[in-house]
């Protein structure tokens, strides 16, 4: 595959260029980032130096992506930015002779919704193009295996949305068991919030603190809402996100009311949903963010007692819960092994 990145100098095009690498089918990289064109990829990228040689540029040449074979595309734009120029774009690649053949995978959050009235509900704007938006395959990896296969248009999940889905989804197969209603608590490091720092984000203020933001708001919540619509299922849940003092990692802590439930029927329900999924781990004890940070993987772990059950998942933000997971959707729309060039330990300790 040949592949292009629009947006590479922020955090997620920092770690699709490590995780590319990396990947067996990789014939050529190329990052676009207007504020950053004609600099060095390990100028803004350090910890690429000497893996990555070459500059970023200011746009991608669309003629040349044509003659590969693979074409591919990532788009790791600012929320908007992406839908804004998304009309454009289709009409570049028309022209090149691309838009058949291209996929996209667009790590952001303006094509996760299929239903303009819903988008704007999450975002608090109108969609720019709202007559995409049904062409996107949304991409929580587990899940959406059958769909994903052979997609060209493919919408990446939320970071917050793939933990708690992951999570909650399990809990819909389990009958009369079943929760009426779910809490969920998750916490967030810093460098889900972008590159630019804000008051919220900059070091100083975020290292020693601890605070909730986004109560019972928060954007995920639509996307999480329609896949558990479309596994059938009238599950409720109420999300209150942290920001926690941590560069990576997300920590997402369900607990529902449960006396009829034992932890074997519980286990046993995460046992089957995750039973051929390589990044999902049922861990003993509780997850912890170190042993999954810089990796692909989730790990979750179950628990009962006092008529309460709970479900603790913890992932990379800025891999399973971004870029890992868009190359997982990728080798998936490929027909290639999940696995490609993710096959990455966590950093742990």
């Amino acid at each position: 595959m040949d592949v292009a990145i629009l947006g590479a100098s922020g955090y997620g095009g920092g770690e699709l260029l490590r995780l590319l690498l990396g990947h067996p089918r990789l014939q050529s990289v190329v990052g676009a980032a207007r504020q950053h064109a004609g600099k060095p990829v390990a100028d803004v990228h350090p910890h690429l130096r000497g893996l990555m040689d070459g500059s970023f540029v200011e746009a991608i040449d669309w003629a040349r992506l044509a003659d590969s074979e693979c074409p591919v595309l990532f788009a790791a734009l600012p929320h908007g930015e992406f839908a804004r120029r998304y009309e454009e774009l289709e009409a570049a690649w028309e022209a090149a002779g691309l838009s058949g053949r291209l996929t996209v995978v667009d790590l952001s959050g303006d094509f996760r919704l299929d239903d303009p009235a819903a988008f704007e509900q999450a975002y608090k704007v109108a969609h720019p193009c709202p007559q995409h938006l049904r062409r996107f395959v949304y991409g929580l990896s587990e899940w959406r295996r059958a769909a994903l296969s052979g997609a060209r248009r493919i919408a990446n999940p939320g970071c917050f949305a793939t933990a708690i889905q992951l999570g909650l989804l399990p809990l819909q197969s389990l009958g009369a068991e079943v929760p009426g209603w779910v809490a969920v608590s998750a916490i967030t490091g810093s460098s889900g919030s972008g590159a630019s720092a804000s008051e919220t984000t900059h070091h100083p203020t975020r290292a020693q603190d601890f605070r909730a933001y986004k109560v019972l708001a928060h954007q995920h919540e639509g996307e999480i809402r329609r896949t558990l619509a479309e596994q059938g299922g009238g599950l409720e849940f109420a999300l209150v996100p942290h920001s926690a003092p941590l560069v990576r990692g997300i920590f997402a802590t369900l607990v529902f009311p449960a006396p009829g439930l034992a932890r074997a029927g519980l286990e046993a329900a995460f046992t089957a949903a995750y039973a051929d999924a390589r990044f999902v781990r049922l861990v003993s004890g509780t997850p912890r963010v170190a042993a999954v940070a810089g990796s692909n993987f989730a790990d979750i772990a179950v628990a009962t007692g006092r008529g309460s059950a709970t479900v603790m998942v913890a992932i990379d933000n800025l891999v399973k819960g971004m870029a890992g997971q868009a190359i997982q959707n990728l080798n998936l729309a490929l027909g290639w092994p999940e696995d490609l060039g993710l096959r990455v330990a966590g950093l742990y300790p």
